[in-house]
């Protein structure tokens, strides 16, 4: 599985620049380059929102890829051995965010 570096510190499901879910799900079918792909495992931290304790970061997970085009897509699943998903402190949605590893075949 890939080590994951997740820079969209606005995800609730983001800590120490990792991942908490087990999976995560990079949409992105018609991708040409890394702006036409996101992370659809995007939740928005709000403010008053709670932080899940009894979930930690996971540095390396599965990753469900729907970017056909991408050279590290083997059916629907990545197989690169990292990969960014980056989208900064300001997304507020799923589309603010794009799978920085992303290749074109």
């Amino acid at each position: 599985m890939p080590i994951l570096k997740c820079d969209v510190v606005s995800c609730v499901h983001n800590a120490e620049r990792c991942c908490c879910k087990g999976a995560i799900l990079v949409e992105g079918d018609a991708a040409k380059d890394v702006e036409d792909t996101f992370c659809a495992s995007f939740y928005e931290k709000a403010e008053d929102s709670f932080k899940n304790v009894y979930e930690s970061p996971n540095y390396s997970l599965q990753i469900d890829c729907e970017a056909e085009n991408c050279v590290y897509n083997e059916d629907c699943e990545c197989q690169a051995d990292s990969v960014g998903i980056c989208g900064g402190k300001r997304c507020d949605c799923a589309e603010d965010t794009a799978c920085s590893t992303f290749k074109c075949r």
